[in-house]
């Protein structure tokens, strides 16, 4: 029998408050985080999220998105995934912040007809219509590693549909049969989705970003803008049998178990080019020469939002090129010692503790012991993975403020579509689980769209007919106390 929301709230920010913290580090990335990847949106990872489904108890979920802010009417270069880049969703099922299994989309993209401005003709029903100009497939691959090393891979998906941006009626009069097309069952049991869906992520950014520029009161009365309503991303989505992705190779049976916590994060991966001025023999100078080298990781998104507001700018370039099992030694004084809760208490005077910040550690990059710390010799360890027990039920009733607001199913363990991530970790930030508890938030309490009840579960995009970005505020509403009602 599940203990009640209460009592459980209260195990786990007992758990937090009592643990002995060794090692600090960093957090994770979300939309345009870093300058070099800024210039890169093809290879920028925007969110991901990872959560048991309720309609698939016993498979892990993964919606992981790249690609931020795509005004649906951009055309007549519709947004797409990049032939050249490398897109990869990895799982740790150890907990040491080294992937164990990988899933790397590759893409390839195909014009039918070099003399036609159009993605496709008027009227185009489906992927095998020819009037589909454009078309975009990929191959999916799963590798297991050992010591980051591939030991093994092989090609579970070839030439599987990319489902294209949805153009507009007139062009796509039942743009859901490429939903539908796109949604694949593979032979071991995973189910998969690539293409165009509406942006999941929430957020007041005009606000966040002016300073924490709050519109109303401390955000807890809504009034916020959802400043990515309206946009698209480029989403995969992944729901993967449990036993693919434990370390044993078989179901969770339950919370407890060994084998119940994994660790997510995406990441993209470029081909290095160098380019050399080799010396000719006597002195003089050589030819130019470009030599393509291995792929080398250029953008990665664990834990959401904090990289822009943690990580410094001197650092952000340099985390997207690290892997989690480095951040502790890369990045823990940054999130000791916050710079976001002393702009806090400048801006409202809370009170936020401001060095030590060890609670913040505990809840995100350590895992919460009983529920999301993984077992054995790396518990404990902290890495920017977003960890996730597989063995926890989904909730029949979700708060979008997750294990803070009683909901042991959401964020920090895993992240939900729904997950209100920003007034979470803003509440964290000014000192929640240290007994600091203050109504923080953006004003935004949701996404503009209803989410799906069955896979793929991202909303369907808005069509480039009808885009109309950024124009949705949240209804005011009566003060939200800390952590939800």
């Amino acid at each position: 029998m599940q203990k009640s929301p209460h009592k459980r709230l209260a195990v786990v920010i007992a758990a937090m408050a009592a643990a002995a913290i060794a090692v600090p580090l960093g957090f994770g990335s979300s939309h345009r985080e870093a300058p070099n990847i800024a210039l890169d949106p093809a290879a920028d990872n925007t969110d991901v999220y990872a959560y048991t489904a309720n309609d698939a108890p016993h498979a892990l979920t993964i919606a992981a998105d790249w690609i931020p802010g795509q005004v649906p009417a951009n055309g007549p270069n519709f947004f797409r995934f990049d032939d050249r880049a490398r897109y990869y969703v990895n799982v740790d099922n150890t907990g040491d912040g080294v992937a164990d299994i990988r899933y790397l989309f590759k893409f390839k993209t195909k014009v039918r007809n070099q003399n036609s401005f159009l993605y496709a003709g008027p009227g185009t029903q489906d992927f095998n219509d020819p009037g589909l100009n454009v078309i975009q497939r990929y191959d999916l691959v799963r590798e297991t590693l050992k010591h980051g090393k591939v030991e093994r891979s092989k090609t579970i998906a070839h030439k599987l549909p990319v489902s294209p941006p949805n153009i507009g009626p007139k062009t796509f009069p039942n743009y859901q049969n490429f939903v539908d097309q796109s949604i694949k069952t593979l032979g071991d049991g995973t189910k998969v989705f690539v293409g165009e869906r509406d942006d999941p992520f929430f957020v007041d950014l005009g606000a966040a970003f002016d300073a924490i520029n709050v519109r109303v009161g401390t955000g807890n009365q809504g009034q916020g803008k959802d400043d990515l309503s309206g946009y698209s991303t480029s989403a995969t989505v992944l729901q993967i049998p449990e036993r693919l992705v434990t370390r044993n190779g078989t179901s969770v049976s339950g919370p407890n178990a060994a084998n119940a916590v994994v660790g997510v994060w995406s990441s993209t991966d470029r081909r290095r080019l160098q380019v050399t001025n080799a010396s000719a023999v006597g002195g003089a100078a050589g030819k130019s020469r470009r030599r393509p080298n291995r792929f080398v990781q250029v953008s990665r998104l664990g834990n959401p939002l904090v990289n822009e507001v943690v990580i410094p700018l001197g650092q952000k370039d340099r985390f997207n090129r690290t892997t989690p099992n480095n951040d502790a030694a890369n990045y823990g004084k940054f999130v000791t010692k916050p710079e976001l809760a002393a702009v806090l208490n400048a801006l409202f005077g809370i009170n936020a503790p401001e060095t030590d910040r060890t609670d913040i550690v505990q809840a995100l990059l350590q895992g919460i012991p009983n529920l999301n710390q993984h077992s054995g010799r790396n518990a404990g360890t902290p890495v920017d993975t977003l960890k996730i027990n597989l063995g926890t039920p989904p909730s029949m009733t979700p708060s979008r403020f997750g294990v803070i607001g009683g909901d042991n199913a959401g964020f920090p363990n895993g992240r939900r579509l729904g997950d209100d991530v920003v007034d979470i970790e803003l509440q964290v930030i000014a000192g929640y689980l240290v007994g600091n508890k203050v109504p923080l938030g953006d004003g935004v309490d949701k996404n503009d769209k209803k989410f799906l009840s069955k896979f793929p579960y991202l909303a369907a995009p808005d069509s480039g007919f009808d885009s109309n970005p950024s124009q949705r505020f949240e209804p005011a509403h009566p003060p939200t106390p800390p952590g939800g009602p």
